[in-house]
């Protein structure tokens, strides 16, 4: 009989969203370089005492492992590579990180890989993090690049707003507005 607790895969991803559950429990939604979007539990990570609370924070590259549970795979074993601690250091460069996660959140589908999405989502937090903190980056210009990069990778048409072309409204494109002049 297998141990219902054994490790099944060692992932590689990007974590785009959070969503509490119970008392401890995080469900986590990554974009993983091998399977695309999917959505992970993390056990005990609101404790005050956890040790991975920090490593499975929003926009962090991480490495972790999976273990089968009952009902989505546990993350266990997580390990951040990259917290773009710049970006998270400057208002207007998280601004328009957010709208590439609420991008990948709202538009992907889960399960379905790509890996023209993974450069994306790769390349656009790497700049962000390159320019975050410096005084001659004009944020909307880059914005507006990364927005029409986003439509172009999403196989959607020239000119349309990402709004617009999925028929959703964005959170994170009022932040830009409010943030990013």
């Amino acid at each position: 009989m297998k141990d219902i607790y054994s490790i099944i895969n060692t992932m590689r991803a990007f974590i785009i969203k959070k969503i509490p559950i119970r008392e401890y429990d995080e469900l986590v939604i990554c974009y993983t370089q091998e399977d695309g979007k999917q959505v992970y539990q993390a056990k005990s990570v609101l404790r005050s005492t956890s040790k991975q609370a920090s490593h499975l924070d929003i926009l962090n590259l991480v490495d972790f492992n999976l273990v089968q549970g009952n009902g989505h795979p546990i993350i266990t074993s997580a390990y951040c590579l990259n917290a773009f601690s710049k970006i998270k250091s400057d208002i207007k460069a998280l601004a328009v990180s957010f709208f590439i996660v609420e991008l990948m959140d709202k538009v992907v589908m889960e399960g379905e890989r790509d890996g023209s999405l993974w450069d994306f989502l790769s390349n656009k937090l790497n700049d962000i993090n390159l320019f975050a903190n410096k005084k001659d980056i004009f944020w909307q210009k880059e914005f507006k690049k990364i927005h029409a990069e986003a439509v172009n990778v999403l196989g959607y048409g020239k000119g349309l707003s990402i709004e617009e072309a999925v028929e959703r409204r964005f959170g994170s494109l009022q932040l830009i507005q409010n943030v990013v002049r």
